[in-house]
This record gives C-alpha cells, sequence and structure tokens, in this order.
C-alpha cells in the first residue's frame, strides 16, 4: 500500500540529487537531505521491524482518510500569519538590506538551489525538491523523534496518553530550535524578531501537525500542510522577486 509513496519520495530525492549537483558546481553547497532520507528510513524500518511508511501511515488509503477541510484551514491560516510576519519583520526599514548583503538572511536552500533556473521551470523543480525536504523534517520530528519519546516515558512509567503529550511537546520545542539557533546565530545584535518567529511559528505548527496526524493516525496531514506552506512560499518569493531586489541575486 505504500508502494505508490516510495515511488513519489524517490522521484523527489533523485530530482533533488540532479539539482543539488548542480549548485554544488556553482558554489560549493553540499545537501545531505537524499542521505538522512535514507538513514531514517532504515532507521525506523530496524526500530519498528517493519514498513517505516506504513507504521507511519502513509499509505495511499491513510491519505484519503485526512481532514482536507482541517488541512486547508490550518495552511490557510498559517501562510496568511507567515505573509503578514514576512511583511513586518523583512522589509529595508528593519536593516533588511543590509542583513542580505551581509550574508546573514537567506530565502533558504531551495530557492538558492533553483535561484538560476527560468521561472517555470524553477517552480517545477521547486515541488519535488520541497517534496523530500518536508517529508524528512515531518519523518524524523513527527514520526522517529515522537514514536522515541513515547518509548523513553513509558520506560520512566508515564502512563500513555501523558507520554504522546510530552513527546509532541519535545518533538515541537526541537524542531522550534532546528529553525531558532541558525537565525540568531547569524543575526546576533541585530535582530531578535526573526530568530523569535523561526522558534515559535515552527514550534506552533509542530503541535498542531502532531495533533493532525493522531486524529488521522498518518504523517499525511502534516505533511501536506508543511509543503503546501513551504512551496506556497517560495512560489510567492519566486514571482514577486523579493530577494533580488532587496539584495544581491
Amino acid at each position: 500500500m505504500t508502494a505508490l509513496t516510495y515511488v513519489l519520495l524517490g522521484i523527489s530525492l533523485v530530482v533533488r540529487l540532479f539539482v543539488s549537483s548542480e549548485a554544488c558546481k556553482r558554489n560549493d553547497a553540499t545537501d545531505a537531505t537524499t542521505s538522512v532520507v535514507f538513514l531514517s528510513l532504515i532507521s525506523a524500518g530496524i526500530i519498528h521491524r517493519g514498513d517505516p511508511l506504513d507504521i507511519y501511515g502513509l499509505s495511499l488509503s491513510s491519505l484519503f482518510r485526512c481532514s482536507w477541510t482541517a488541512i486547508f484551514l490550518l495552511w490557510a491560516t498559517a501562510f496568511t500569519i507567515g505573509r503578514v510576519a514576512n511583511a513586518l519583520i523583512l522589509h529595508p526599514g528593519t536593516g533588511f538590506e543590509e542583513m542580505l548583503a551581509r550574508g546573514h538572511a537567506s530565502p533558504g536552500g531551495v530557492y538558492l538551489s533553483l535561484k538560476d533556473y527560468p521561472n517555470l521551470c524553477g517552480l517545477m523543480l521547486g515541488v519535488p525538491m520541497i517534496w523530500s525536504q518536508t517529508f524528512m523534517e515531518e519523518f524524523i520530528f513527527r514520526g522517529l523523534l515522537v514514536s522515541l519519546g513515547k518509548w523513553f516515558y513509558g520506560l520512566l512509567g508515564i502512563s500513555e496518553p501523558f507520554a504522546g503529550f510530552l513527546s509532541i511537546i519535545g518533538s515541537a520545542i526541537m524542531f522550534g530550535l532546528v529553525h531558532f539557533v541558525p537565525a540568531f546565530y547569524r543575526l546576533r545584535g541585530k535582530s531578535i524578531l526573526i530568530p523569535l518567529y523561526a522558534f515559535i511559528m515552527p514550534t506552533t505548527l509542530g503541535m498542531i501537525f502532531s495533533l493532525l496526524n493522531r486524529v488521522s493516525y498518518s504523517l499525511w496531514s502534516g505533511w501536506i500542510v508543511h509543503f503546501g506552506l513551504n512551496y506556497a512560499g517560495f512560489m510567492w518569493d519566486r514571482i514577486s522577486g523579493k530577494w533580488e531586489a532587496y539584495g544581491p541575486a
């Protein structure tokens, strides 16, 4: 039942390898996403002794059981908040141009990897690139870490519902820190608003994603919203040309 998911994921990783290899030739950048995805799948398969995608509800049948109304409402709300936050935080009056010129602000790895491609081609390649990126993050943070958290808290004798709650909170905070630490390091002494937003938004969404996943017994819901948010943001920035307008192309 997970064959189609493996096929789509495999295609997205092949595209990522191609795009990343071209980007590496231009700026010596490296992309470990493909390796991390393989290691995560293998680790989950060993830990659970089964098909990792099936264990985390990533079969085609599970996809159709998702609450699409909840998915759309969450995506629309989070995307609107994200655009408002970007408009308030990332504009010339806040020193945004200087941060870009000094390399303290970045549109992200996918954007940079595809910035030299024509618009339509870049938007098309962005689909598999962001598909694999968001899979990696959802599988690790909402899948593996939540499962390991439940196991750990179970060893401590904590009840299953409370162990699940603690695991969700812990994985969400870790997800927020993964976004916060690089932003704080790059912007230390320049801006605290961006790092705070980079912590609060992912942490909040991480908890909501996990709750959606618990309701549907699947990682599909969080993955779909996460992909939709990242791709919509990528498309918005790509079409608007904001990064090229405010900083070095």
